[in-house]
């Protein structure tokens, strides 16, 4: 996915597309993923589609024009780098749309040559493990092998072990070992991670932990309680404006966001939706049935209350109904 230093001086070098945002800022929490997804349908993977930089958004952001079809075009915002100019041309291949809609540079043979690049011992190892990630078809999401929480029915007690499944998947090993130096961390905790159990194999954690990093994005799927599968997204919620200032936020100011995909017995299949900013909360649930809707219609202002009692500060909580 990198591209090397072009030949023709009427071509200018960009690097690897690194995530694709939404381009007009949306008030709604479920906006911006619900915008990708929908435009995302208009791509088939693994096919190359013609492109071409229109804006300049900030220093590494451009507005890209994608043509899907003879009738359709997007324009999406996609990160290019530093050395991409307004009117360039581009060939993107459509790589997926979970966990988030990505696309990956072309190198045309025409324009682009490579050259001889000499690896440090760590390059080599990561370059090793992706591609063993690559043939193994590797997902960057993070499938679970052990069930969260034995106690669905315990709010406290199932916060905290979802929490300890975050923190004990080991895509974020690294940084607790910063914590361990600092004693943040007891050695018996570092102990507990994938890392340090017999048998490891990094090359698709590793696979994953590379995922997080570039989308940062958050995904897992396992089974949270006995027989109850879910799917649990965590990402920070940016809008297009906020790009340049986010790295100068504390962790209070972020939005953080965070989605859950439960397919229930009898409820069905049930979303949720939540964003945190500087303490305060905001809920969307949405239903595949219209029993179930009805149902959250009827409780929301019991959980509104009892999420009020136990200290949480909610600015909204919604119901809708949608398909799945």
């Amino acid at each position: 996915m990198y591209i090397a230093k072009p030949e023709s001086t009427n071509t200018q070098q960009v690097g690897s597309v690194q995530r694709v945002l939404p381009v007009l800022p949306v008030g709604a929490i479920n906006s911006p993923s619900h915008e990708l997804e929908a435009q995302a349908k208009f791509f088939t993977q693994g096919e190359t589609y013609s492109a071409r930089v229109t804006q300049r958004v900030s220093e590494r952001a451009f507005l890209v024009e994608v043509k899907a079809d003879a009738s359709q075009q997007f324009v999406l915002k996609m990160e290019l780098g530093q050395q991409a100019r307004v009117g360039q041309s581009l060939s993107l291949q459509y790589l997926r749309e979970q966990p988030v809609m990505t696309f990956m540079l072309k190198q045309p043979a025409n324009i682009y040559t490579g050259t001889t690049v000499n690896l440090s011992q760590t390059g080599s190892l990561l370059g090793q493990y992706l591609g063993q990630a690559e043939a193994q078809h590797a997902s960057t999401r993070f499938e679970a092998i052990q069930t969260v929480t034995h106690f669905p029915f315990k709010p406290h007690v199932m916060a905290h072990d979802l929490q300890q499944a975050l923190s004990r998947s080991g895509l974020f090993y690294e940084s607790h070992l910063q914590g361990f130096s600092h004693g943040q961390y007891s050695l018996q905790q570092i102990k507990q991670e994938p890392q340090n159990q017999p048998g490891f194999n990094p090359a698709n954690l590793m696979f994953q932990q590379l995922a997080v990093l570039e989308h940062q994005r958050f995904s897992w799927h396992g089974e949270v309680w006995s027989g109850q599968e879910m799917t649990w997204d965590v990402y920070e919620q940016r809008l297009p404006t906020d790009a340049e200032q986010s790295q100068q936020l504390s962790d209070e100011e972020r939005l953080i966001a965070s989605e859950l995909n439960i397919d229930f017995p009898n409820l069905g299949a049930v979303k949720v939706k939540m964003s945190m900013m500087n303490g305060h909360l905001r809920i969307h649930l949405e239903s595949e049935t219209a029993q179930t809707y009805q149902l959250l219609q009827q409780q929301k202002a019991k959980l509104a209350e009892s999420m009020h009692k136990n200290g949480q500060v909610l600015d909204g909580l919604t119901v809708g109904r949608e398909q799945i």
